[in-house]
């Protein structure tokens, strides 16, 4: 963008400087020589102090835009810097949350350990219970055998 002020700014001096190269190559004229000299150098004086307020009034807006482009720029590089904190803190948050995630698997795997341990204690204490109860059954059906035993003896005398 400046580049092209710039371009700009020097085609605007060609393009004054031109018209006073014309004057200057232009035939003087018979007569009077010193009026008519004086005349060239009054206009002369006023092309050139229109083209040196031209010239500064352009450079005044070029300053003037090169100070916004710098505000700008500025200001974008404190955006720039606002989003890399964003973002710094945000990476932050995801590695916590990576390592909550973790703790969780760790935690959810130990659990998992715990169930499986208790699996096969339960299927233990099952194979306990059917053990006792097939004892249970078999002491039982003994003592009603001994009670018809005891019965049946009873009976006979």
């Amino acid at each position: 963008m400046t580049l092209r002020l710039l371009a700009g700014a020097a085609a605007l001096l060609v393009a004054l400087a031109a018209p006073a190269r014309a004057t200057d190559a232009a035939p003087k004229a018979e007569g009077r020589p010193a009026a008519r000299a004086a005349a060239p150098a009054g206009k002369a004086n006023a092309e050139d102090r229109a083209f040196l307020l031209q010239l500064g009034e352009a450079q005044q807006a070029l300053s003037e835009q090169l100070e916004q482009l710098k505000e700008r720029i500025d200001w974008l590089y404190y955006e720039v810097t606002l989003r890399r904190d964003e973002h710094n803190g945000i990476d932050q948050e995801v590695k916590a949350m990576r390592d909550e995630v973790k703790g969780l698997y760790v935690e959810s795997s130990t659990v998992k350990q715990a169930i499986d341990a208790l699996k096969g204690d339960v299927g233990g204490v099952n194979s306990n219970v059917s053990a006792f109860r097939t004892f249970s059954g078999l002491f039982i059906a003994l003592m009603i055998l001994l009670l018809a035993v005891i019965f049946a003896m009873t009976i006979r005398r």
